[in-house]
């Protein structure tokens, strides 16, 4: 109890000598807003110290967290990578396939950005549909060609951008040398093309060259197909390909932002161009696409008739390509055809799609969107058929629209593999590009589109 005292004393012994101190040196008016400068030092003091060290916890746990995601997309995404070459190497997609790439897209997308996803999955689609068409005459073998190889780098580049989290359209005040190291410049892009181009060009087989056309029979042939062709006459344009026979559709090569460039065009139809850029990728503006040759990019302006006379190879891409370009644009003339003696009709969109099928949809809310696809058979060149179907993929709306336009027998044949849709008509025995074919096909999609809009409608 003595010592409690004691020490109590003390106590109030030490307070009452601080106390005389501090009145000593302040005066008495002084003393109490000093006393709380110190305090307020004090908590202000702490509150920074605590605020800073909170915050350089939080960046260490962000670094530490960030290192962590980016090592597990780097895994995901070469993974995807190896998946997408694993599914096309046989140059068909099975179900399994289809199953084990939307798997891994999935994969993809847990850490990918919206929009970078979406840049993700139109350069995948350009790779599937550069190696695996539906048209078994169209599958391509990786040839250096650049639909195949510049959807891969599109692949990459695009994988790039969401691993190191580019903005390429708000970081424009980038470090240029920090940018290179994601993106691929259009000059890289070219060069790379360019050396697998060369390569399998110099490793081609004798048999495989020996059966290509000249230039000089290639232009021939064209003419003999009714093409009028104008070729090597100027530098401002090298060539010019066009149709004597109503066939708006044009091929033709000029000089275009430092390069050479061939293009192709249908006037007025801008899924023309649409398709061709997604199928080949290139460039287009409204119905005109247009590409820059590889082996003629570091031409200059007035050199390109003399590289192209020199280069057997620029030659063969040039034929290739435009043989290519020339039955795109017969199937669209086609098909433009067909549209025009369809006419307009109220509620239906119609329009062509990859060239050569003829696009009517229609709408409401009972059956959704009705759609009526009209292409050439592929097993009979001889005949078109009429694809109906539901763009939902909606089974049971298909078949309340069969039911309600008198074709209810059609129900049991709608085929759900692929697509939601039945056949519904063939037509016979027709001519492409006359007036007959066009006529013959129109009567019948008119017909159905009449009793689509009217029949038993309530």
């Amino acid at each position: 109890m003595k010592k409690s005292k004691q020490y109590v004393l003390k106590i109030v012994g030490c307070m009452l000598l601080v106390m005389v101190c501090a009145l000593i040196v302040f005066t008495y008016q002084d003393f109490p807003a000093r006393l709380m400068a110190a305090i307020l030092g004090v908590v202000i003091t702490a509150t920074i110290t605590v605020v800073l060290l909170d915050g350089q916890s939080k960046k260490e746990q962000t670094a530490k967290r960030n290192s962590k995601v980016f090592e597990e997309k780097l895994k995901i995404y070469q993974d995807f990578l190896t998946t997408l070459y694993d599914v096309v190497k046989d140059r068909k997609l099975t179900e399994d396939e289809k199953l084990l790439l939307e798997y891994k897209t999935s994969l993809v997308a847990m850490h990918c950005k919206p929009k970078n996803l979406d840049s993700v999955s139109a350069a995948v689609r350009n790779v599937i549909s550069s190696v695996c068409p539906s048209d078994e005459a169209k599958k391509q073998k990786s040839q250096g060609n650049i639909p195949l190889l510049e959807s891969l780098l599109g692949v990459v580049e695009a994988l790039k951008i969401d691993l190191y989290n580019v903005d390429v359209e708000n970081d424009g005040n980038m470090d240029d040398n920090d940018l290179d190291k994601m993106l691929f410049s259009s000059a890289i892009k070219t060069n790379t093309i360019n050396n697998f181009q060369k390569a399998y060009v110099e490793t081609a087989d004798e048999e495989d060259a020996e059966s290509k056309d000249t230039w000089s029979q290639a232009i021939k042939k064209w003419q003999s197909q009714g093409w009028e062709v104008k070729a090597l006459e100027s530098e401002d344009c090298p060539l010019e390909i066009t149709r004597n026979d109503g066939n708006p559709g044009k091929i033709d090569m000029g000089f275009h932002n430092g390069h050479y460039c061939l293009q192709a065009g249908y006037e007025g139809d801008s899924n023309f161009s649409k398709c061709l850029k997604w199928d080949n990728g290139g460039r287009r503006q409204y119905d005109l696409w247009y590409e820059f040759p590889a082996l003629s990019m570091d031409v200059p302006q007035g050199g390109f008739i003399d590289k192209f006379k020199s280069s057997p190879e620029l030659q063969q891409y040039i034929i290739k390509k435009v043989n290519y370009l020339m039955e795109v644009i017969k199937k669209e003339h086609r098909t433009i055809q067909w549209m025009k003696a369809v006419g307009e009709h109220k509620d239906w969109q119609i329009f062509t799609w990859y060239w050569s099928t003829l696009a009517c949809e229609w709408q409401n809310d009972e059956e959704g969107k009705v759609y009526m696809d009209t292409m050439p058979d592929d097993k009979d060149s001889s005949k078109v058929i009429v694809k109906l179907g539901n763009r939902a993929n909606n089974v049971e709306m298909l078949k309340r629209t069969l039911e309600r336009i008198g074709h209810a027998d059609k129900t049991n044949a709608i085929d759900t593999t692929d697509n939601c849709y039945v056949t519904i008509a063939t037509i016979d025995s027709l001519v492409p590009n006359t007036e007959a074919d066009a006529n013959t096909v129109a009567g019948k999609l008119k017909e159905l589109i009449k009793d689509i809009t009217y029949k038993n409608i309530k």
